[in-house]
């Protein structure tokens, strides 16, 4: 699903309410992408999601969302529940630049025995954006559990990652991981020995990270 580009004046935010309840041993596969273009003095592009989860017994669902610069300002919200044996995977990739704001957050609740959830967040923040990325899984059963959050940071821009987990039974198994940081420097002078400009090097590895 495309999300609408907004255009006007005043800043325009389009917001909905996404909602999935996925019956018994259901498989879904939803894929999102979110896309804007301003005019310069003419107005923003808001966009502030939110996805409601909610997965019976045995049933599966992989989440894939992109937000590839042309949005001023997100705040994007998934919450999901799972039943028994239930699965939820969820990847998302963003690129910030200019002067804009993108915030993400995940609660996701396992409640059925032997459920399972893998969040994955890979963005990459430019000039003087900024991210917030809060993730909060909340393990209440026999379960497993990983949230993942890597960033690229460059020039001027700010990240900040949150990643929470919660163990409220013995039989919980959840980790999490956050990792920001700029290219590395031996990745540049790798690509550019083979021919490629410093922009081109950066370009070539910051597609290859977030896609």
């Amino acid at each position: 699903r495309a999300a609408p580009q907004t255009h006007g004046h005043k800043a325009s935010p389009p917001t909905g309410i996404h909602a999935f309840h996925i019956g018994k041993n259901s498989r879904v596969f939803y894929s999102e992408k979110h896309y804007g273009e301003s005019v310069p003095e003419s107005g923003k592009n808001i966009m502030n999601p939110t996805t409601i989860i909610d997965i019976a017994e045995g049933g599966y669902m992989e989440m894939d969302t992109v937000q590839i610069s042309g949005v001023d300002n997100t705040i994007r919200t998934t919450k999901a529940k799972l039943g028994d044996k239930a699965t939820l995977k969820i990847t998302e990739r963003i690129m910030t630049d200019g002067e804009q704001y993108a915030e993400t957050r995940f609660e996701v609740d396992l409640d059925g025995e032997d459920s399972g959830t893998h969040v994955i967040s890979r963005s990459v923040a430019r000039e003087n954006s900024r991210q917030l990325y809060v993730s909060n899984v909340n393990g209440n059963n026999k379960c497993s559990g990983r949230t993942e959050c890597d960033a690229i940071i460059m020039d001027a821009a700010a990240v900040s990652a949150v990643p929470k987990i919660n163990a409220n039974s013995t039989d919980a198994s959840l980790v999490h991981e956050a990792a920001i940081g700029r290219i590395a420097g031996e990745q540049l002078i790798k690509l550019m020995t083979l021919g490629l400009t410093e922009k081109e090097a950066e370009d070539r590895i910051i597609n290859g990270f977030i896609s």
